[in-house]
């Protein structure tokens, strides 16, 4: 049994117009400097759409155009060290191991202004386990996977998320007191879990990549919280650590 988050998928030209316009930011983001017959082929959206998402995205200042050519805004609130093709390739050796001898699966993101990004995943062997699409679109407060992401964000985006409406995914999700306690305990502890906050029945343990002294990645393990117990968080977390220090070391 595959275990997916309904309604959370961000392939294809599928998804709701939010997701779509998430999909060209993020796309605009990654690549630094893009044309929109590019978006295109890589969005798989008809270049009207992404015409008419650029020029909401130009008056909110989230891009900019230069004869033809869109990179990201002065407003997006990141500056992209890594890109999310050089992350995914670094980080799929380190993966494979990591789903194998914790018998979950092992995913990468990175924060692209107010959302996170699932970049690369190797599944669990297991028949029933967690799974994601390569380019997910995340929220950044409900899931150890991107919160991770938040907690070492610039400290007016986190409160810009703090500020802001946060949305309900689970009777578990947090509201904005507790995403707050959780955000210290993050950068106190070095790790973040989450049980049950954006897919009902999943748990999730994520710590943070460096590229230097910032935080450019988070790397994940998740995997249905009935399997995932104490004795198994007390297995998985230090070869967690262990293999994102060994991606941050390849990050240099």
């Amino acid at each position: 049994m595959v275990v997916l988050p309904e309604g959370a998928s961000s392939g294809g030209g599928g998804g709701t117009s939010l997701e779509r316009g998430l999909r060209v930011l993020l796309a605009v983001s990654d690549r630094g400097s893009v044309r929109v017959d590019s978006l295109v082929e890589q969005l798989g959206l008809p270049a009207s759409t992404v015409y008419r998402y650029l020029r909401t995205l130009r008056d909110l200042g989230l891009v900019e155009e230069t004869d033809g050519w869109y990179r990201p805004g002065g407003h997006l609130g990141t500056t992209r060290r890594v890109s999310n093709s050089t992350l995914a390739s670094l980080a799929k050796p380190i993966l494979r191991p990591l789903a194998a001898e914790t018998g979950e699966t092992a995913l990468i993101t990175a924060r692209a202004g107010m959302a996170a990004l699932c970049v690369e995943q190797v599944e669990s062997p297991s028949h029933m386990r967690m799974t994601f699409e390569i380019g997910q679109v995340l929220p950044l407060q409900a899931g150890a996977a991107s919160r991770v992401l938040l907690a070492y964000a610039p400290p007016e985006l986190i409160e810009r998320a703090l500020g802001g409406r946060l949305a309900v995914y689970t009777p578990s999700t947090p509201d904005a007191e507790k995403l707050r306690r959780q955000l210290e305990n993050i950068r106190a502890t070095g790790f973040a879990t989450s049980r049950g906050e954006f897919i009902p029945g999943a748990f999730a343990v994520a710590v943070p990549v460096f590229h230097g002294e910032a935080v450019v990645a988070g790397l994940a393990l998740a995997g249905p919280a009935a399997r995932c117990t104490h004795d198994w968080q007390v297995r998985a977390r230090p070869r967690l650590a262990d293999a994102a220090r060994s991606l941050s070391a390849l990050l240099g």
